[in-house]
């Protein structure tokens, strides 16, 4: 089990000061001393009846206080979260409705609302960024009969961004043009060579790197080397 080793050394180099608290010993004269910061002098204990008296007035290098011992501590809390409100990197206050305000919320974070007519669209207390989903959008002419869409707020007026009709359309992969061709077997690769009576070999770049080939994998024991 490990023990504690007080900072020590000959009495003609003992330091004139220490950080507050660090303990220092004299291992040829036997004393203790105490550090209490730059620019402060020791404090010599010549016994180790004074050390043993200062230790019980110190506390516990981990020790815990209740709110209530700390001067001011719900002042001091109070004012920081006065500072952080409505802040970058702070905290979102909340309205009189007990919500967010939307200036505190970001455009891509805001809201979407769901309406069932452009009317109701019109309706809403919008901001930039804002989202409508409407049900029957059939009042826009861009939008076929009883075809809903989807609208968002750019700060002046609404923007459709799609359609119901549109989201319904499926489509089969083999009708999709121009689509990447995508291998399906390693063997169907040019390069790859045969993988008949090739069980538990490895396949890898050869050592020469002229391609790729089957290797046996390696049976043998690893030396660490020397330092």
């Amino acid at each position: 089990m490990g023990y504690l080793q007080i900072k020590r050394g000959l009495s003609e180099n003992l330091p004139v000061e220490a950080k507050p608290g660090e303990l220092l010993f004299t291992t040829d004269t036997k004393k203790f001393y105490i550090g209490n910061g730059e620019g402060n002098a020791l404090t010599e204990f010549a016994n180790a009846a004074q050390l043993a008296n200062f230790l019980l007035q110190k506390a516990e290098k981990t020790h815990t206080h209740p709110s209530s011992q700390v001067t001011d501590f719900a002042s001091a809390v109070d004012n920081r979260i006065a500072l952080q409100k409505a802040k970058a990197n702070g905290i979102a206050t909340l309205d009189s409705s007990g919500k967010i305000p939307n200036a505190q919320i970001p455009n891509v974070f805001k809201e979407a609302a769901v309406v069932d007519n452009i009317t109701a669209r019109d309706a809403l207390n919008a901001f930039s960024g804002l989202h409508a989903l409407v049900v029957d959008a059939s009042a826009d002419s861009t939008v076929g009969a009883g075809g809903g869409a989807e609208y968002v707020y750019n700060g002046t007026k609404w923007v459709k961004i799609s359609e119901f009709n549109n989201l319904d359309t499926l489509v089969d992969w083999s009708g999709i043009q121009n689509k990447p061709s995508f291998v399906s077997s390693i063997t169907d690769l040019a390069d790859v060579p045969s993988l008949d009576n090739q069980g538990g070999m490895l396949l890898c770049v050869l050592p020469d790197e002229s391609g790729i080939g089957f290797i046996a994998p390696f049976d043998g024991n690893f030396d660490g080397g020397l330092f």
